[in-house]
């Protein structure tokens, strides 16, 4: 048959929540990582995320875990609808008018042909992104100055994974 397909995971840190950054509240910032971290065993790793015992590493950024107050996860989904609404005026509009384009005088007959390109371009871009549209996963910890999203990833199992590592490792009071 064939090899196993392997599965491919793209983590990378994400900003903070818009309304947190409205917010006149003073938030702990993040701890530029120090570059040798060989004394600390890790609880949990993968990529440019780390858990140690004390603190939650993503990329250059650090938040000790004593300030973690709790530990939530958070599913975007993105926005269909400007592709079902491009796909709906395609159909509702565009195949009329191209079917009136096409018995029409002849000096139409350049605007049927890229009507044609467009439409078809428009509808199968549209149908393409639809497939490919994914949910994004977030690690959000609550912090004394609010929530932050400080992690995010399209692998749900690994948000899961990371969030279940920080609420073991965070003190409990």
């Amino acid at each position: 048959m064939g090899e196993p397909m392997a599965v491919v995971t793209v983590l990378r840190p994400v900003v903070p929540l818009r309304d947190v950054e409205r917010r006149p509240v003073a938030v702990p910032e993040p701890v530029v990582a120090p570059a040798s971290d060989a004394g600390e065993p890790s609880l949990f790793q993968a990529g440019q995320v780390r858990v140690t015992r004390d603190r939650l590493v993503v990329g250059g950024q650090a938040w000790a875990l004593r300030d973690v107050l709790q530990v939530e996860t958070a599913r975007r989904t993105p926005k269909v609808w400007p592709y079902l609404l491009a796909v709906g005026l395609g159909a509702v509009l565009g195949l009329p008018l191209l079917s009136w384009l096409s018995v029409s005088v002849t000096a139409f007959r350049g605007a049927y042909e890229a009507g044609l390109v467009f439409t078809a371009l428009g509808f199968f871009a549209s149908m393409a992104a639809l497939l490919v549209v994914e949910d994004t996963h977030y690690l959000v910890l609550g912090l004394p100055g609010g929530a932050r999203r400080v992690f995010g990833s399209h692998d749900a199992q690994l948000i899961a994974r990371l969030a279940g590592t920080v609420r073991a490792a965070c003190p409990r009071p």
